[in-house]
């Protein structure tokens, strides 16, 4: 059992004395002192990175998630037909470099100091994986410079290349493991409770990540940092997995800053929002025979369902699965329709498909002896209850992921410490995204034949064949990690994805997808002087790729 939660509570209110509230907070009063706690900074970066409510509903969810085509309904609608809406745009950047801010106080006052070397390496990793996520959404940002308001007094930090700033990562992730010592202690770790170990191979599993993230620019590179990666040691079981666990804490309030419950969770639990699955997403976990569905993937039932209410009050937040009255009838649904339907990127309650056909109103159906009743948009899979809850973990790095980069490595001929075939890494992949669902993020036990379904995905043959299953097992596994989802949809260009067809559509896309985030319109109002030489053609066009990515249309599928 990780820390409890009344010791993450109070770690935070420790944090909440020295921690500013923004980037321009800091950069106000460069000269200023500052005593912290590096072990308070250093876990209150481990929560809030995933526990900020308004930073995921804006970004993660409405814009990565939903791009990805993972869910639907809500929020998600501005990033399935690609609506530019600026001040989204900022909620990440703001809160990224937030957490970069303490980390570096971290950095400065621990540098030197033997005693404190754990944490120097803990920060420089939190700090690597933070980074990446930053310049995976936006390209080229601030780095070298960035964070420098009180040690150097730099206000406008200067904008780095994408391929500087992942030469970097390496050489800091390769300093981190360097700095461990298991000899000296850690107190307030909420990821690794201070196992040393765990830290060393989160840092190079890390570094086998964006090792691969350069396929397509350097593939030598890739290789390279990849073997090194191996090298040193990385996860080696679903134990061995990067998260943070999360208090039973919800706010209800629009715009607070409230970090103790798990983000997304508390975006589903919100009362207007409604978060449903994906058609997409979906259609990949099951097949359709005689017109009927099939479950295909084991791990579909564990991760969704159809939920209604058992007296009807035409309320529609009843029938969520966050709610606790909600009742699951996925079998009996099932049983009755014939199919598991989930609404197609975009989809509205309002609009009917030929798939999914509302204009019927309520649906019925019988869960022991009980009439439960599904409104409009509920006659489709939500997020099941178990995989809402505030208390739920929040994933940084799987083991699952860990093993499809080695499954990758061997379809590409690589080889290296420990990698054995792909066939093998894949199969060890699914099984740890399945024991990962249930023994980490708290999923129902998987139910039917996983074996069945890893020999009956995979390949007879081919290099390109198995490198699009492979990928498509990153997009299933990263679920719960949409950001890596979307990275390495731009990368392998799977899955293949249809864009968004729809009157508010950003017409600068040219019927194509987001590549990234623009960049935040205080950053172009700030600091313009510096990002102007990073936009594409002086525009800040969202369409345009980042550098390890360079393509426009990979992994888009065209008419």
């Amino acid at each position: 059992m990780k820390t409890s939660y009344n010791i993450l509570v109070l770690l935070l209110l420790v944090g909440s004395f020295w921690s500013c509230d923004d980037f321009d907070d800091l950069n106000e009063n460069p000269t200023s002192s500052i005593v912290a706690d590096p072990a308070s900074l250093v876990s209150t970066v481990q929560i809030r990175h995933s526990g900020e409510r308004e930073v995921t509903w804006r970004s993660t969810f409405a814009y990565h998630m939903a791009i990805m085509q993972m869910v639907t309904g809500g929020e998600a609608d501005r990033g399935q037909i690609y609506i530019n809406t600026p001040f989204y745009f900022e909620y990440l950047w703001e809160a990224s470099y937030k957490n970069l801010n303490d980390l570096e106080i971290v950095i400065n006052q621990t540098s030197g100091d033997e005693a404190m070397v754990n944490y120097l390496a803990m920060a420089k990793i939190l700090k690597v994986m933070i980074f990446a996520q930053l310049t995976d959404s936006y390209g080229d940002v601030p780095y070298f410079e960035a964070s420098k308001g009180f040690s150097e007094g730099i206000i406008k930090p200067k904008y780095d290349t994408q391929q500087d700033i992942y030469n970097d990562f390496f050489v800091q992730l390769d300093t981190a493991v360097s700095l461990l010592n298991v000899e000296k202690p850690i107190q307030g770790d909420l990821i690794f409770e201070g196992d040393v170990s765990k830290w060393a191979k989160f840092a190079n599993s890390l570094r086998l990540r964006y090792a691969l993230r350069l396929v397509n620019v350097d593939e030598a590179k890739a290789q390279q940092e990849a073997l090194l990666a191996l090298n040193g040691g990385v996860m080696e079981d679903y134990t061995d997995a990067a998260y943070v666990t999360h208090a039973d804490f919800d706010y209800a309030s629009v715009g607070a800053q409230e970090i103790r419950g798990n983000a997304f969770s508390q975006v589903q639990h919100f009362t207007t929002q409604y978060t449903l699955a994906c058609k997409t997403y979906v259609d990949y976990m099951k097949d359709t025979v005689d017109g009927n569905d099939v479950v295909r993937d084991p791990r579909l039932r564990s991760m969704f369902g159809i939920y209604g209410e058992a007296n009807f009050e035409s309320t529609p937040e009843k029938s969520k699965s966050t709610t606790e009255s909600s009742i699951e009838v996925t079998d009996e649904y099932l049983a009755s329709e014939g199919k598991l339907r989930a609404f197609p990127p975009g989809f509205q309650w309002y609009n009917n498909t030929d798939d999914y056909d509302l204009s019927h109103g309520t649906l019925i159906v019988q869960r022991g002896g009980q009439d439960i009743v599904l409104s409009k948009r509920f006659k489709c899979l939500q997020i099941n209850k178990e995989l809402t809850a505030l208390d739920m973990p929040a994933m940084y790095m799987s083991y699952a992921e860990v093993e499809l980069f080695k499954a990758e490595m061997a379809a590409r001929g690589w080889g290296g410490t420990g990698v054995i075939d792909a066939q093998t890494h894949f199969s060890k992949a699914v099984l740890a995204s399945a024991a990962e669902l249930v023994n980490v993020m708290g999923a129902r036990p998987i139910s039917g034949d996983i074996q069945n379904y890893i020999s009956t995905v995979w390949p007879s043959a081919g290099l390109a064949n198995e490198l699009e299953v492979i990928s498509l097992q990153q997009y299933m596994v990263n679920f719960y990690n949409p950001t890596e989802a979307y990275a390495n949809w731009r990368r392998t260009g799977y899955p293949e994805l249809k864009p968004a067809d729809h009157p508010l559509t950003d017409p600068l896309l040219n019927g194509l997808i987001p590549r990234r985030m623009p960049y935040p319109s205080t950053e172009i109002n700030f600091n313009a002087e510096n990002v102007a030489a990073h936009l594409s053609e002086g525009m800040n066009d969202w369409g345009a790729p980042v550098w390890w990515d360079g393509s426009r249309d990979r992994g888009v599928l065209l008419d």
